[in-house]
């Protein structure tokens, strides 16, 4: 996106589709190849294929859809996975889900439904699009304010504004995604309550 004189730089996000348009695919029993790429478009940021989901049946990250139809459990974590995978390695993704529904290829040992789990991920991130706007705008002014005494005039004050929204914005993407590595490697560190006693 290119910002201009006068640009709303929250106008970016009335272009995010809400999340819990997905919800009612994920009443189905189940969806085809085709049909499950068309919903993950519908919502994500991210581009996505067919070829990206049978890389992750054929990567074990979601278990083999059954006479080509996929149950909307594996739905709900194809759509996580294309939510973060711009985002971690899909090892590190892999490891994120496991840690809440252990073996991804079976639904005996989940801790919650990966239906509701996305559920409850739309739920947060679709208000938490509200306080961005809010931060957008609060981080506009503060550019602002900052650049006030410059004797900056037309592109040259566009220019400088843009730069210092994209470094501030860029440096708490950062910070966010520094957190979150933290505390994954963290989970990674533990040890899953009952893997020991399999082993044994």
């Amino acid at each position: 996106m290119q910002l201009t004189p006068g640009t709303d730089v929250t106008g970016i996000l009335a272009d995010i589709e809400p999340k819990q348009r997905a919800l009612p695919y994920l009443e189905l029993d189940s969806m085809m190849l085709a049909q499950v790429v068309e919903v993950a478009q519908m919502v994500s940021q991210n581009d996505i294929n067919s070829t990206h989901i049978q890389n992750w049946v054929r990567r074990k990250f979601i278990p083999n859809p059954i006479k080509k139809k996929y149950s909307r459990e594996q739905v709900a974590n194809i759509l996580l996975i294309n939510e973060l995978r711009n985002i971690l390695p899909l090892e590190q993704i892999k490891g994120l889900l496991s840690f809440v529904n252990q073996d991804l290829l079976q639904t005996d040992d989940d801790r919650i439904n990966p239906t509701k789990l996305y559920r409850y991920y739309c739920e947060i991130f679709d208000r938490a699009t509200l306080d961005w706007k809010k931060s957008l705008q609060d981080l506009e002014r503060e550019v602002g304010g900052v650049l006030a005494q410059e004797e900056l005039t037309g592109q040259d004050k566009t220019t400088v504004t843009t730069t210092l929204l994209i470094l501030n914005l860029l440096a708490r993407a950062n910070f966010y995604k520094l957190i979150a590595e933290d505390w994954l490697s963290s989970l990674a560190a533990q040890e899953q309550p009952g893997e020991k006693e399999g082993r044994e």
